[in-house]
């Protein structure tokens, strides 16, 4: 999976234009692995909210999803753990009649711009790291650590005065040898969008 465009607009949303390598391998149900490893690894992803035309939960939704989707996912959750948020909120959009098969767009709100774009960058090599095999060169817990400097640097920035209340602590599951390895209104009505 490769980003290949990030855009901010609408002074806090951002949008990314996502190349899957593999046009028939886009989904979770060929790459069962990612939400395994990611749940493991975020147990609050599975608490997420996502509106869908089944009603599923996201856990459940995550089994048989685009891997663009789970990105927006995990992109609001590494917000989420990094700085104190009401609700932010995604949406992950596709139309293989304009773009290129395995484009995607995936949309999400941020607060802060600096800690939106480390956790884009971040939510990339993590995927990308299950997918390799490779997760063990990502240290997540000190990369946790810089998602909160750069949220408050970015609050500073502002001059904002840091959110009332602490970040969700990091709930990591240890990884175990060999693993491979948001939250918001929204409707699947077709397969051409996906909002979370």
């Amino acid at each position: 999976m490769r980003i290949v465009e990030i855009l901010f607009y609408d002074t806090n949303k951002i949008k990314l234009v996502v190349e899957m390598p593999d046009a028939n391998r886009y989904t979770t149900d060929t790459f069962p692995e990612l939400p395994i490893s990611l749940f493991e690894l975020f147990p609050h992803l599975a608490e997420h909210r996502c509106h869908n035309e089944y009603g599923y939960s996201f856990r459940r939704e995550a089994r048989n999803t685009e891997i663009p989707h789970l990105l927006e996912h995990l992109i609001i959750e590494l917000q989420t753990q990094a700085q104190r948020h009401e609700v932010l909120k995604g949406e992950t959009q596709w139309n293989w009649r304009v773009d290129p098969r395995g484009t995607f767009h995936v949309h999400v709100e941020y607060e802060n711009e600096q800690l939106v774009l480390a956790a884009v960058r971040l939510a990339e090599r993590i995927v990308n790291a299950i997918d390799r095999q490779d997760l063990q060169v990502i240290d997540i817990d000190a990369e946790v650590a810089r998602l909160r400097e750069l949220a408050q640097l970015g609050a500073d920035l502002r001059g904002q005065p840091p959110p009332e209340g602490p970040p969700r602590g990091l709930e990591l599951a240890a990884v175990p040898a060999g693993i491979k390895g948001g939250r918001a209104p929204a409707r699947r009505g077709s397969r051409k969008r996906r909002q979370s």
